[in-house]
């Protein structure tokens, strides 16, 4: 191991008393790391644009962290504590502050995520969190349990891994027991305490939790068409506030030969992919919920301004 000095990375700003220890290190442009951030794996991946706040620390329970990766314009939020061998979290992805996220298994959490302060995210088991997905302030994610005595016949007493699928909502204070799947676009009310797991599509709510999906349901049936129609709402409304893109952000149509590098392109279906990375665009197709990734800073300002509750997309291309 060795540790990182301020200067090995002049294109990232790295407070003078963080300290990072790795055998292998990428910090991408514009990343940032905060004052009495300490981070100890072999591996240590920090995105372009991605930010860790003051007094965050990472490393494993036991023996090394294998990696600890974090994507591009993610945020790690102030006073977390990640004690786990690997970890990884996807790009535009946010665990704000004060949280707990530790055990003896991997940590994975995919893009686009929002996670509440003072979360706990439990990972003696495996713990794999899929994209889109939100935990609201104060939720608890657990993958073991244990505290009576086994000599004395407790039975409350396991290990078993937890997933959660794209789109979950955890809406806060919720409270996810061990060997659950929580299944997609599940939405988990707060206070509730999940000991089963869910189907896609409904809402739980109570202690225990239970489907309250015909009383509580919060997913309508999109058609393409009103799909497109809000892109374009969308699109509009992003340019009232960002009037230096006119011009750079449209829907691909024949005419359209050579998109220019740096330019935002949609699609209904079927892309030309190819297109797309030959040219330097970045295409958004709205049927696969799908983008090639450019990093231009139109594609990430256009990102940002998606992401906290219109649409969000997921890159094909890391």
């Amino acid at each position: 191991m060795r540790v990182v000095e301020p200067a090995d990375w002049p294109d990232a700003a790295i407070a003078a008393s963080a300290v990072i220890e790795a055998e292998e290190i990428h910090v991408g442009f514009g990343a940032s790391v905060g004052e009495g951030v300490r981070i100890r794996a072999r591996r240590v991946v920090i995105g372009q644009g991605a930010k860790i706040e003051r007094e965050t620390q990472a490393r494993a329970l036991t023996g090394e962290m294998e990696s600890f990766v974090i994507g591009d314009q993610s945020l790690i939020g102030f006073a977390n504590q990640i004690y786990v061998p690997a970890f990884s979290m996807g790009d535009y992805t946010q665990i704000h502050n004060s949280g707990l996220h530790s055990g003896y298994k991997p940590l994975t959490i995919g893009h686009n995520c929002w996670i509440g302060q003072a979360s706990i995210l439990n990972s003696t088991e495996c713990l794999s969190i899929g994209n889109n997905v939100r935990i609201g302030t104060g939720s608890q994610i657990w993958t073991h349990v244990a505290s009576g005595e086994l000599l004395e016949g407790c039975t409350l007493y396991g290990e078993h891994a937890v997933t959660l699928e794209d789109d979950v909502w955890l809406v806060g204070g919720a409270v996810v027991s061990p060997g659950l799947t929580v299944a997609r676009k599940s939405i988990v009310m707060t206070g509730a305490v999940l000991t089963k797991s869910t189907e896609p599509n409904h809402t739980y709510a109570g202690i225990p939790a239970r489907d309250v999906t015909d009383r509580l349901n919060f997913w309508k049936s999109m058609s393409s068409a009103s799909k497109v129609a809000m892109m374009d709402g969308f699109m509009a409304e992003f340019l009232l506030d960002h009037h230096r893109y006119e011009g750079r952000l449209y829907w691909m149509t024949p005419a359209i030969a050579q998109p220019q590098a740096g330019d935002v392109i949609l699609t209904e279906n079927a892309p030309d992919w190819e297109l797309a990375g030959r040219n330097g665009a970045s295409l958004f197709d709205l049927d696969s919920k799908t983008y090639f990734k450019q990093s231009s800073e139109l594609e990430v300002a256009w990102i940002k301004w998606l992401v906290g509750f219109r649409a969000r997309f997921i890159p094909r291309n890391p």
